[in-house]
């Protein structure tokens, strides 16, 4: 897409909003005076650098924009066409909508009424985020979106989902376990795991615009994540940062939402009904626990909570995690059992299974199920081979230990030795076939460092480093100063950098 105007419209998403990188808009503008820059905030309040401010994440999850209404907004017939194909897996997603503590955002007013998570309301709001994204990019002219990451909250894959289908160029940053703190670079949910886009832009803003170097410590620390020490688990960290909030913390949590008498009734309502799925959840994983033996020759799945990214984006093959697990279990080799675990992040149940979750997989021939206490780490290291929706820690833990992984899921660390991408059965039988071969071995462990040390440099030299969500801990306020600065900046000239290979600006 090339402009034909003076102007160049990008709608940032969310870039810039979180404190410290407010700089990134300011700094795209002085790359070129043409740019202009339309952002979403955070809530409608929130100061920014953005030329125009189209909307805040807090208006967003409802679809609560007075245009729909008051402009007679709709989805055109030829948008809905070709939109039609992201529908159902949008719909699914609401279930991040559903979770939300919906008395922080607001509501549409009336005659729409309240989003009771039917099928209905659901609809009803894919076709309000639709058409309001249509109406955003139509009245605005914009040129390109460029966002902190995919869409995945629900209104932000709705705007993703909107611009793809206009064809209007959509450039995302993501950041992933096991690489926390660099960002990979991406035009589509399907380049997951390409490095080739990152490369490219990082090699001409290095060309152009001087970027700021990494830390010193980066290097390191990106080796230490595809090399490093063995994972501790999850459950034990997540207690103690619970037993850490004190009596005294609880009390000034307790004063401050009772100066809400209305909003602190409902949330603890919600708080209760949580509480009867998770109870309810928790003794149908019990009863379905195996009372049999583990069998020497296993497949170890620590399942993925929902809803997130991973299961609505990341596995678009497969609707519920429930599909994936038949699939293998179906395709065993003779004598083999698919083990499956609660994943360690769920041990407080933060997000309640489905009723009859459990059961249902238990039902399912040749699956055993554990119970959550059990070690994740001794299972993954005992299995013939590890089965995950994406990738995880879990996951490059195994590689690192000589153990094979089975993917459903776009990846990161698919060109890694033992890495299988499944989509079909076929892929399937032909990776079971080749593990439970008698001759199947990974290579030699000198090998595999050798392979995963050059994977760590690719990762490195196709990343920014830094992040946008979050901040880094323990900084001095100096570093804090040059890594604000950094990320500011880095961020920027790639954003400009991608516009210049669009021929945008």
């Amino acid at each position: 897409m090339t402009t034909t105007t003076s102007q160049v419209n990008v709608l940032l998403v969310k870039i810039g909003t979180e404190p410290g990188l407010e700089k990134i808009p300011l700094i795209l503008k002085s790359y070129d005076s043409r740019i202009r820059t339309f952002g979403i905030l955070n809530h409608p309040q929130q100061e920014h650098n953005y030329d125009v401010a189209v909307t805040s994440t807090q208006q967003a999850v409802l679809g609560a924009h007075s245009e729909y209404l008051c402009h007679s907004l709709y989805v055109r017939p030829e948008l809905f066409e070709r939109l039609a194909k992201d529908e159902g897996r949008i719909l699914r997603m609401y279930d991040r909508v559903a979770i939300h503590d919906l008395q922080s955002v607001d509501t549409p007013s009336a005659p729409i009424p309240r989003f009771d998570n039917s099928l209905d309301a659901r609809s009803q709001l894919f076709l309000r985020q639709a058409a309001y994204w249509d109406y955003v990019i139509e009245t605005f002219s914009l040129h390109a979106v460029v966002a902190q990451n995919y869409g995945h909250n629900g209104w932000d894959a709705v705007l993703q989902a909107v611009a793809e289908a206009r064809d209007i160029p959509y450039l995302f940053f993501h950041e992933v376990r096991p690489f926390l703190g660099s960002l990979f670079v991406h035009e589509s949910v399907s380049d997951l795991g390409s490095t080739e886009l990152g490369r490219t832009l990082l090699n001409m803003s290095i060309d152009g615009v001087h970027m700021i170097p990494d830390s010193s410590v980066r290097a390191n620390r990106l080796r230490n994540q595809v090399l490093g020490t063995p994972i501790t688990s999850t459950v034990d960290s997540l207690k103690k940062e619970t037993q850490s909030c004190t009596p005294l913390r609880r009390a000034i949590l307790l004063c401050r939402e009772l100066k809400n008498p209305s909003g602190f009734l409902k949330r603890r309502l919600r708080a209760y009904g949580r509480r009867k799925s998770n109870r309810r959840s928790m003794r149908d994983e019990e009863t379905s626990w195996s009372k049999q033996p583990l069998s020497k020759d296993y497949i170890f799945c620590e399942l993925q909570s929902q809803p997130n990214g991973t299961t609505a984006i990341k596995v678009s093959e497969f609707a519920d995690q429930r599909e994936s697990i038949a699939m293998v279990a179906k395709n065993l080799p003779h004598g083999w059992t698919l083990v499956v675990k609660e994943s360690d992040r769920q041990w407080s149940r933060m997000y309640p299974r489905r009723q009859n979750f459990w059961s249902q997989i238990a039902h399912i021939p040749n699956v055993h199920i554990v119970p959550y206490t059990s070690t994740s780490r001794t299972l993954a290291l005992g299995a013939r081979a590890v089965l995950e929706s994406s990738y995880s820690s879990l996951a490059l833990d195994a590689i690192r230990n000589m153990v094979p992984v089975l993917i459903f899921g776009k990846t990161h660390i698919g060109s890694l030795p033992g890495v299988y991408r499944i989509r079909t059965d076929s892929d399937l039988q032909r990776a079971l076939e080749h593990i439970s071969s008698p001759d199947f071995s990974l290579g030699d462990s000198a090998n595999l460092q050798e392979h995963l040390r050059r994977f760590a440099d690719v990762v490195r030299e196709a990343t920014l480093e830094g992040a946008l969500s979050s901040q880094p801990r323990n900084l001095s306020p100096l570093e804090y100063d040059e890594y604000f600065n950094r990320v500011n900046s880095n961020v920027a000239r790639v954003i400009f950098a991608w516009l210049k290979i669009r021929k945008i600006a």
